[in-house]
């Protein structure tokens, strides 16, 4: 590969290397001689001149691809890489070389492995107010009768106004706690779920 085939790349590495500063590294790889020719900002200890290690490519040179999907490998340290390669070809397309990027990404690894362990439940857990979600109908049922009971009104001939009363006096009793309460009650007091959510907001204008 000539020094030109991937000169005109250094402006664009150097930028990259310089925005994502202190995490990645590019090493330029010559295919015809399968040699390193040259780093930018060397972290894997690599040398020019060492040997490219193109085997874990697992793709004959001249099959390349213009990329290669991104592969996560280990730094000598044990850091852990998510690396691409870029083909360089000549001006008759023929691969002759690699722009390698190799990231750093143990930080955001050892991120997400905490925030894995902090967010983790047991496979079996609910939610308890739906685990007992059943309860939501009974409960809501001994408060309308109790509340009919006490005004002396009957669930069949409640005008709007003691509609929305009765919605507000559950409110206050938790019954909005249930996430199925909303449906059943707008079901059972045969009017819309929006009516139920205003009858709500009211009690905040008040």
């Amino acid at each position: 590969m000539k020094a030109t085939d991937w000169k005109i790349y250094d402006p664009l590495i150097k930028a990259l290397v310089e925005l994502f500063h202190p995490y990645v590294e590019v090493a330029i790889h010559d295919l015809d001689q399968g040699k390193v020719v040259a780093i930018y900002h060397n972290f894997s200890q690599r040398k020019i001149g060492d040997p490219s290690p193109l085997q874990e490519l697992k793709v004959n040179t001249q099959e390349f691809p213009d990329y290669f999907s991104a592969y996560y490998k280990k730094n000598w340290d044990g850091r852990l890489l998510k690396c691409t390669s870029i083909t360089i070809r000549n001006a008759k397309g023929k691969a002759v070389g690699l722009i390698c990027f190799n990231v750093d990404v143990s930080h955001a690894q050892e991120t997400h492995e905490r925030l894995a362990a902090f967010l983790q439940i047991k496979a079996d857990a609910k939610n308890p107010i739906d685990a007992f979600g059943s309860q939501c109908e009974d409960q809501a049922l001994f408060f309308i009768q109790q509340y009919l009971e006490e005004k002396k009104l009957s669930q069949n001939h409640l005008n709007r106004e003691q509609k929305c009363e009765l919605v507000q006096h559950l409110y206050h009793k938790g019954i909005f706690n249930f996430k199925n309460a909303a449906p059943f009650l707008a079901q059972y007091l045969s009017i819309s779920r929006a009516s139920i959510y205003n009858y709500i907001k009211q009690l905040g204008e008040a």
